[in-house]
């Protein structure tokens, strides 16, 4: 056995004393934790469609990941390779887990990805940074409790209303509107998203928005069109269906004090 060996070995030592430790003192036995860890992450998977490795070790705490694994070896799980290979598998609920899912669910969604292949892996990683921006948010203790767009989505669309990625509800009870954009919005596209967010936010719905990007090309762009007075194309479909625009307004002022920008690492 090397050097390394030793020490990663005193490492696993050190993490699984301070584990019991931490059991000992919460006063739940193993057995507690491991029902509710995994109820943790069949809840999450239902909610949202699938999920990741790095997303499940983030969201239980743990310091190593191969627990989804774990759960698909028991067969609560099904793994399905990404045809990007980042990350290498996503992980949907098996019919064991979609059972017990419904089986504890206060309400009951449509789940798709019962049949793995149908996820459109296209929207995988736009889906995953949803994820891990509501992780996150849940670990600072600031947030309460989050809505997934398939749990709003059975109300249907309000006709030029934003529908966010997920809507993140604050302890004092404030609903903030995630949208996560990966690629640039132009021409009517970038006019619908802006309108989307100002009518989202002239609601009761909705407190604040953030919109997330890995891009600061992306976020300095929307922060031009969000401006106080920027122009603001509405945009309507003419007698031969086409696109034109039909009149141009100012983006409100008050908009930017109600949108945050948020640079993904």
């Amino acid at each position: 056995m090397n050097r390394n060996t030793v020490q990663v070995s005193e490492e696993r030592r050190s993490q699984l004393k301070a584990a019991r430790a931490a059991l000992a003192e919460s006063g739940a036995s193993p057995r507690k934790i491991s029902l509710e860890s995994r109820m943790t992450i069949i809840s999450w998977i239902y909610l949202w469609g699938y999920t990741s490795s790095s997303i499940i070790q983030e969201r239980l705490g743990k310091s190593s990941g191969g627990y989804g694994n774990k759960l698909a070896a028991q067969g609560w799980l099904t793994a399905t390779k990404t045809e990007s290979g980042i990350p290498r598998f996503f992980y949907t609920l098996a019919e064991m887990g979609l059972q017990e899912a419904e089986r504890f669910a206060p309400e009951l969604y449509r789940y798709p990805e019962s049949d793995p292949y149908r996820v459109n892996q296209k929207l995988l990683r736009h889906n995953l940074l949803a994820q891990k921006i509501t992780v996150d948010a849940i670990r600072t203790g600031l947030v309460s409790s989050f809505e997934t767009e398939r749990m709003f989505a059975q109300d249907g669309d309000k006709s030029g209303v934003k529908r966010p990625d997920v809507v993140l509800v604050t302890t004092n009870n404030l609903r903030i509107g995630i949208e996560v954009e990966l690629s640039a919005k132009w021409s009517r596209d970038l006019d619908e998203f802006v309108l989307g967010i100002v009518r989202a936010l002239e609601t009761t719905t909705y407190s604040r928005f953030t919109v997330a990007s890995d891009s600061p090309a992306i976020i300095n762009r929307y922060k031009k069109a969000m401006a106080p007075g920027a122009r603001l194309d509405i945009w309507v479909k003419n007698p031969r269906n086409h696109w034109v625009v039909d009149k141009a307004i100012s983006v409100p002022d008050w908009l930017i004090l109600k949108v945050d920008f948020q640079l993904i690492g």
